[in-house]
């Protein structure tokens, strides 16, 4: 078996895990084949394929994510599905990758993102301090948490300063949602969620423009990187392409991303993506194990973020409780062990 060939079968191991449907809803099995038929390969392994490329020694990783999930109660409602992901991919990109995670959240939720982020093992630091933290002849792991605006026009202006200042080798938003073509963000029924949600769009377009890598992960088509199978979604998502808001421009992102990641749980996409790394790298420590899966996710509920499906301030997201998620990181360390093990090859 040769390498391509190798990984080949173990990127599509890894995608099978994060994609199975779980709840039955349908969509992700439309989302994630029209997705790898686009691209020819497996989607976690060309994530982690174009990160490893990419992303050098110190060099700043910009991670956006953040749901405001009952904004017509309080914008400071929010999902546990994102938060986590983002945490867990700083922690892999920093220990596999050397990199330096600042995160981009509303200015509302970045308490609940350092909880998930103190969750992951890191100090939460200014984000100069985090930089130079990478360079510690003493280890010390840091990361930053920054607001980025919900105004178009401030949001726009913040991603070239973010550009301009830390030039990142890779920008990725993960549960975040994406603005359809006539500029309107939607949540998965078709309803105008744009006033509350930062305009994490602006970010990509002016990372695209400086040849950044952009990579997107989502689980309903609604999310920023799903525009890259943007017609798929209009034809086969419900409200892709007539949402239930005045706009009537369906809830098909426009924002196209270098890779995508399309999951059952958006978290999940993330874990995938790092276990294709870790396969790369030959390393186990870039995916978490179970037991930080489940302090992040506890301090993330502890501060405040929802199960989204139940709205319940618990471990979990989508439905499901910690021991499903500390589950999938179980079978996705599996495929890692097996794949990276001395003789993979010859059984």
């Amino acid at each position: 078996m040769g390498e391509n060939e190798r990984l080949t079968k173990i990127g599509d191991a890894l995608d099978r895990l994060i994609t199975v449907d779980v709840k039955a809803r349908g969509s992700i099995p439309i989302l994630y084949n029209f997705a790898r038929e686009k691209f020819n390969e497996p989607l976690t392994m060309l994530a982690a394929k174009r990160l490893k490329e990419r992303v050098t020694k110190r060099s700043v990783v910009l991670i956006a994510t953040g749901w405001p999930d009952r904004p017509w109660i309080n914008p400071a409602i929010a999902e546990l599905d994102g938060p986590p992901g983002a945490a867990a991919l700083a922690r892999g990109l920093h220990i596999g990758l050397n990199a330096v995670p600042i995160v981009l959240i509303e200015q509302q939720l970045t308490e609940a993102m350092k909880a998930c982020l103190t969750g992951a093992g890191f100090r939460i630091m200014e984000a100069p301090e985090a930089v130079a933290a990478i360079s510690s002849p003493s280890p010390i792991h840091g990361c930053a948490v920054l607001p980025f605006p919900v105004d178009r026009q401030k949001a726009q202006e913040r991603a070239f300063e973010l550009i301009e200042t830390f030039s990142p080798t890779a920008v990725i938003a993960i549960e975040k949602g994406g603005m359809n073509e006539k500029g309107v963000i939607h949540n998965s029924r078709g309803v105008d969620t744009t006033a509350d949600m930062a305009k994490v769009d602006m970010l990509m377009e002016a990372a695209a423009a400086k040849n950044i890598l952009t990579i997107g992960i989502g689980d309903g088509g609604n999310e920023i990187g799903m525009g890259t199978i943007g017609e798929v979604i209009r034809k086969h998502i419900p409200y892709g392409a007539k949402c239930q808001c005045p706009c009537g421009g369906g809830l098909a992102p426009a924002t196209v991303t270098d890779a995508v990641v399309p999951a059952t749980v958006s978290n999940w996409g993330a874990y995938g993506i790092l276990a294709a790394l870790a396969v790369l790298s030959k390393s186990s420590a870039i995916l978490h194990d179970p037991r930080v899966e489940a302090r992040i996710l506890r301090m993330g509920a502890d501060a405040g973020l929802i199960d989204g499906m139940t709205g319940f301030c618990i471990p979990g997201a989508d439905g499901m409780e910690d021991g499903m998620h500390m589950a999938m990181i179980t079978l996705l360390s599996g495929v890692v062990e097996a794949a990276i093990s001395p003789g993979y090859l010859s059984r």
